[in-house]
Order: C-alpha cells, then sequence, then structure tokens
C-alpha cells in the first residue's frame, strides 16, 4: 500500500466520501421505521460503513 498512485487516492477519498452518504441515507432510513429488527440491521451497517471509511483513510 505504500506506493499508491493519485487516481487510486483520489478513488479512496470517493469511497469514503459515498461511505458517509450512505450513513446518512441509513440513519434517515431509520427515521422511517419502528421495527427494532430493521433499526439493529441499519444500525449494523452503519457501523461497518464508518468502520469501512476509518480504515480506508488510514492508508492515507
Amino acid at each position: 500500500m505504500d506506493n499508491l498512485n493519485q487516481i487510486e487516492i483520489q478513488n479512496i477519498r470517493h469511497i469514503c466520501g459515498h461511505a458517509t452518504e450512505f450513513c446518512s441515507k441509513i440513519n434517515y432510513y431509520k427515521t422511517l421505521t419502528s421495527d427494532t429488527n430493521v433499526t439493529t440491521v441499519l444500525d449494523d451497517i452503519t457501523n461497518e460503513c464508518n468502520n469501512l471509511k476509518s480504515e480506508l483513510s488510514n492508508i492515507l
């Protein structure tokens, strides 16, 4: 991972940006339901998305 070129770095930044947008949308979808099973799944997805974003940010 030490030899990332500019395009690869840009792609990682785009993925991080999209992950943030996904989390925002998922949080909105959570407001639409009162089913605890659905909110638990959406929370898990949000956590995984945030973990991915953190790991990718650490690469940079």
